[in-house]
């Protein structure tokens, strides 16, 4: 009964368009996965990146600078002998 109102290639056309529809939501699937992941590492490597950042401001911090050159390196402040002043410059 179905065979005398459905063309016999609509089975094959409906088959071929699902099979379709199926591989295309495995891809969006795929690469959403793909962006998640990739998100992932960005959030990451901002985290590590600021880190860093933080790390470095504090090892360039002159309080630090200043103890680490009277400590390990046996520095003073300048005698007034020791400065010399250029003329001319501002």
């Amino acid at each position: 009964m179905i065979t005398r109102w459905l063309p016999v290639w609509v089975i094959p056309v409906v088959v071929v368009f699902s099979l379709g529809t199926v591989a295309l939501r495995l891809n969006i699937v795929r690469i959403t996965y793909s962006l998640d992941e990739t998100d992932r590492m960005i959030r990451s490597l901002q985290q590590a990146r600021d880190k860093a950042e933080l790390k470095l401001s504090s090892l360039r911090s002159p309080r630090r600078l200043e103890i680490l050159a009277r400590t390990r390196f046996k520095l003073s402040p300048p005698q007034p002998s020791q400065v010399v002043h250029l003329k001319g410059v501002q």
